[in-house]
Formats: C-alpha cells, structure tokens, sequence
C-alpha cells in the first residue's frame, strides 16, 4: 500500500518521502510564508496529472515500438480565485519527435486518459478521505 510521510522543516516547508524512500520539498511563496525552495503541494496535483500521463503515453508508444526520440509533456492550470482555490482548469500538452505517427501518439494519450491514468481517474472519481488528528 503506498504510504507517504511529510516531515515540517521550519518555515512553511515540509520535505516529503515516500514509502521507497524518496524525497521531495514542499514550500509556498514568501508572500504565504515559505522560502519558495521547494514545489507547491497543489502544483505537485497538476506535475501528478502530467506525469502519470507522460509515463502511460511513452510506454504505450514504446510497445508499439514507435521511434520515439523526444517526448514532452506540458501541463497549465487555472485556480479558483477563492478558497479553497483548487484547480478549475487543466491544460496539457503533449508532444513527440516528427516519426512518431500522430494516429499512434493519438491512441496512446486516449487509452491514458480513459483507462490507464491513476492520478487523473482519482481527481476524475474522488477517493474517500480518512482523518485521525492528534498529538503525540
């Protein structure tokens, strides 16, 4: 079961590590209080959308054995101006080297989108939250 621990630094940052043992920063803007030295959590949803994608897409084109060279994934969101402020709009963009066949990029991001993506299917499909607050 994939678990994750976030450990506060100070400041408004949090380093984050999960179950594998791998680590990220979490930090805000100086204007809500961090040091802007690590990726914003909410960013880290839109990253998450993107690369679950990216990994889908690249693996279904590897498959098909594609000559796929470059490939790249872009992703632009829209905020609510309100809190919570949670994202409204997703915008990505992918992109691959000319030899790739459109029709076959086409393919790879749809059975993504439809079928393969965690991350966009749990955004797509609320999970259930479970809470347990206290101190220790």
């Amino acid at each position: 079961m994939p678990t994750a621990k976030l450990v506060w630094t100070g400041d408004m940052m949090f380093v984050a590590t999960d179950n594998r043992g791998h680590s990220i920063v979490l930090d805000t803007k100086p204007e809500a209080g961090g040091k802007d030295a690590g990726i914003q959590p909410a960013d880290l949803v839109m990253m998450s959308v993107a690369g679950c994608m990216a990994y889908d897409i690249v693996s279904i084109l590897k498959k098909k054995r594609t000559d796929l060279r470059r490939f790249v994934a872009e992703v632009e969101g829209e905020r609510a101006g309100e809190h919570p402020k949670r994202y409204v709009r997703m915008k990505l963009k992918f992109r691959a080297n000319p030899e790739v066949k459109l029709e076959d990029l086409q393919r790879a991001f749809e059975l993504s989108r439809d079928k393969y993506c965690s991350v966009l299917h749990t955004l797509k499909n609320p999970a259930e939250f479970e809470f347990d607050v206290g101190v220790e």
